[in-house]
């Protein structure tokens, strides 16, 4: 059924049956607070509300960390905690309080981390959550208003706009504990592995069993139900390089919750992880460069992550009368149509992926937090960018949301990717890639090339890496390399991209709003990166060795 959006009405005088949803404390609690919401919540003078919606998320979970073998506490019980979150637009279809700060760090939903697990402890929750979302509400929609008319500022697109009824629901299946004493056990050994490390200061490993069961209404009767269990195994090293660096190293393995790895597996995982640590703590400075990159698959997750998928987020600008340019906005937003990329490159938002290569994905998203069926996309064909995620606050050349609407605690629903694959139309093998590495040195030159296996957050165009590889244009010899400091990178280094891997790697990262975003790419050879030594001194060496 469609919904035709009368300027003149507000969508909470719509009905709101509670037949269909599912039947637990929840929602329960969550449709009888929203009906009071649609008969009682009035602001005398004020814009009516417009919108409203509800996010109850209950977390579960269960920790094991030691170091050096050692256990940090005594094993626990899974520990549990309920969480809401609720926002309200007030105004109507056309003009409403969305997309609007009130000053510059304001922009995000009622939220409490504590919330009692009963109905009448979420009730009053939501009832306090939503009388605070409303006032900030009904405050943002006068100031929008009167910042519109101040600017002369007009849209023909509506603040929003209408979308299909959508609910999905999965059942809600209990957590499943780890055994305490096998789980304390298994990171207390791997822990254990780097005691025979002398440079090592610290080396931990934490296991991590967790899961969030999700509950989302709004006012449309639009709703959501699911459990997104997640798991992991993080190694963290702390070390003291030979030449008197300290480093910082960290490796985080997600696994699907009930298919833990083998203790054999996890075995191999952390030698491989020592032996990096070994080549970083033998690593020669790096040196001023300029030439062709090789990005390992989760190298290239990042630079992805930073330089595309940030760029296309947020394409709608949020309306500020403290700062008129909103930093949060894509570089993008105005780039349907043209070549943002590679030419062999396809890129798809699949937000209703679930899981992909034996891991949980956390982006998962089957409707979006406006109540809109989420939508797979086809961002790029062959380098170009055809489309955008939209929300039901759209720009220019949308017609409808396309259900990438997405919040948390620090941020109201904005557009923004999930599942993201970046996927070669032609491909080499890894040695191939290599080759292809050496080759281009060659041509230009260089005595040497480099690949990275992970990437570094990036600045202003600035990045800093701890470690890499060099590796040498006459007989591929490798060796390693600290304190490399990368200049100049914008998303021109999209399109200079040379070749790509047949291997496909996910990995997970944070979106600027904190969402959780899951990239798929594989390894790829970038033309062109300029890399200067790091301008750090070597820390003081301790009066006393390690014991």
């Amino acid at each position: 059924m469609r919904k035709y959006l009368l300027f003149c009405l507000t969508l909470l005088a719509l009905p709101l049956g509670a037949e269909a949803l599912p039947d637990n404390m929840y929602f329960r609690a969550m449709h009888d607070e929203m009906q009071r919401t649609r008969k009682e919540l009035r602001m005398k003078g004020g814009a009516r509300p417009y919108f409203a919606a509800y996010k109850v998320i209950f977390s579960t979970t269960q920790s094991f960390t030691a170091q050096f073998g050692v256990p940090y506490a005594a094993p626990k019980q899974a520990q549990s905690g309920l969480e809401a979150m609720a926002y309200v637009y007030a105004g109507n279809a056309k003009n409403n309080s969305s997309g609007f700060v009130n000053n510059v760090y304001y922009y995000r939903p009622a939220t409490s981390l504590s919330v009692p697990v009963s109905y009448d402890g979420l009730r009053r929750i939501l009832w306090r959550l939503t009388d605070n979302a409303y006032a900030a509400a009904g405050d943002s929609y006068e100031k929008k208003m009167a910042y519109k008319r101040q600017k002369n500022l007009t849209d023909d697109q509506p603040d929003f706009s209408a979308a299909s009824r959508a609910f999905y629901v999965r059942d809600i299946t209990p957590f499943e504990p780890l055994d305490e004493q096998y789980g304390q056990k298994l990171v207390q050994e791997l822990s254990a592995m780097g005691k025979e490390t002398a440079y090592l200061e610290s080396f931990s490993a934490s296991l991590q069993i967790s899961q969030q069961d999700i509950y989302f209404l709004d006012s449309e009767n639009d709703f959501y139900q699911y459990s997104q269990p997640l798991c992991s195994l993080t190694l963290t090293a702390a070390l003291r390089t030979k030449e008197g660096y300290q480093e910082n190293q960290t490796e985080y393995t997600p696994f699907l919750c009930g298919q833990m790895p083998s203790v054999e597996q996890w075995r191999s995982k952390t030698r491989e992880f020592l032996a990096r640590l070994d080549s970083m703590y033998q690593a020669k400075k790096a040196e001023p460069y300029l030439g062709p990159v090789l990005l390992e698959a989760e190298a290239a997750g990042g630079f992805f992550n930073q330089l595309f998928v940030r760029n296309v987020n947020n394409p709608k600008p949020l309306l500020s009368a403290q700062d008129e340019t909103d930093a949060s906005t894509g570089q993008f937003k105005d780039k349907r149509g043209l070549r943002v990329i590679s030419p062999f490159f396809d890129v798809y938002d699949r937000p209703q992926l679930k899981q992909y290569q034996g891991e949980s994905l956390t982006a998962f998203t089957p409707l979006d937090d406006e109540g809109v069926q989420a939508q797979q996309l086809q961002l790029v064909q062959s380098g170009k960018l055809l489309t955008l995620p939209a929300a039901r606050s759209l720009i220019e050349g949308q017609k409808q949301s396309n259900g990438h609407a997405r919040m948390n605690r620090w941020t109201y629903p904005r557009a923004a990717l999930t599942n993201v694959f970046f996927v070669p139309q032609k491909t080499l093998s890894s040695s191939q890639l290599e080759q292809k590495l050496l080759e281009r040195c060659r041509e230009l030159g260089l005595e040497y090339g480099y690949i990275f296996p992970y990437f570094p957050v990036i600045n202003s165009g600035k990045g800093e890496l701890n470690f890499a590889w060099r590796i040498y244009a006459k007989d591929g010899r490798r060796e390693p390399v600290y304190g490399l400091r990368l200049e100049n990178m914008t998303t021109r280094s999209l399109r200079d991209i040379l070749a790509a891997g047949e291997n496909m790697k996910v990995s997970e990262f944070s979106s600027s709003s904190f969402l959780p975003v899951a990239v798929a790419a594989p390894s790829i050879l970038v033309d062109e990166i300029e890399i200067l030594p790091t301008q750090r001194k070597p820390d003081r060496a301790p009066f006393v060795p390690l014991p």
